[in-house]
Order: C-alpha cells, then structure tokens, then sequence
C-alpha cells in the first residue's frame, strides 16, 4: 500500500484515503449577513490557515464601502455580478459581471461598491491577510484565513443558520457541519 506521512500525527496515511479533489456547492453554504459590516453578506468556501489562503463569496448591498484594508498577499475577484471599484484608483475600469481582477501583494485600496448596483457578487481566493486600517493608516484588524475559519461559523450560530461542512486546511479536510 502507498503511504504518505500525516504531518498532524506523523501517522502513515493511505493515498486512497486522500480524497483527489474536494467540492463545495457553495448554493449549499449560507452567507453571514451583515459579516464585517452592515451590507456584506459573506459565506466562506476554503480556508487554509498554515498555507495562508481562504476564498470567500460575497455579497454586497448598493453603496457599501469597505474600510482602506492593505493586502500581504495576492487576490484573485470574479465578479458574478453588479458593480464595484477601488476609490483609489478611478482610471481603473469598475468590475462588472465577468470581469477578473488580479491584485498583486501589497496593495492598498478601499473598495466601493456601486450605487446604482441591485447587488455585487464577488468570488476572492485572498493569500496572506487583509490589514484593516483606520483613517490615519493604522492597522485596526488582521482578516485572513484563520480569523475566517473562527469567525464565519459563528456568525452563523448567531444568526440562527447551520453551519456547513467546508474544506479547511493543515492536514486538507473537510470541516465538521452542524
């Protein structure tokens, strides 16, 4: 039998045990509402806290604007559909619906959604953290993979909604649902 070392236990593992890939529906995953910030309705999809990557679906109401937030890693939005932009940058055309957006490591910005937008829907995989930051620039909040696996469930807990089975990572597994 072909075996590889769990790093968690340092345990043999059978390959067939490893699943080739893992699925979520993410139809199936509820949104926290208001996660964050009144008008962001987020369900988390992925998170990987030692590999320092999650990925999110956001939705977003009309109008909602995002603190200045600074990113130690890259970003990669597909945008489902509605409207958004970076205040920072208007020569940048806004994200509509099919548009992809790469944002490399250490970039600042604050992100608006459109007023005129019904609803913004957002796909990210985020590597590294999101640093939140205060008028002047100071780092008021870390967001990354970690704070999502403990936030996200309970904010739904608290808002009533089952949580999900999602994939996490370390030792790549699915999470326990409720």
């Amino acid at each position: 039998m072909n075996t590889a070392p769990n790093s968690a236990a340092n345990d043999p593992v059978s390959f067939a045990d490893i699943p080739a890939a893992f699925h979520v529906g993410s139809d199936d995953v509820p949104f926290a509402d208001d996660f964050g910030a009144p008008g962001v309705h987020l369900k988390l999809l992925f998170a990987d806290p030692e590999g320092g990557v999650f990925a999110v679906r956001i939705r977003f109401e009309p109008g909602v604007q995002l603190p200045p937030h600074h990113h130690t890693g890259s970003v990669y939005a597909f945008t489902l559909k509605g409207e958004w932009s970076y205040l920072e940058y208007p020569e940048t055309p806004p994200n509509k619906a099919g548009s992809f957006l790469y944002e490399p490591p250490g970039s600042t910005h604050t992100l608006k959604v459109a007023d005129h937008a019904a609803e913004t829907d957002v796909f990210y995989v985020i590597h590294g953290a999101m640093l939140i930051q205060d008028p002047a620039g100071n780092v008021v909040a870390r967001l990354d993979a970690a704070s999502h696996l403990r936030d996200w469930p309970d904010a739904l807990r608290a808002q009533g909604k089952k949580v999900p089975t999602i994939v996490a990572g370390g030792r790549v597994h699915y999470t326990k649902g409720e």
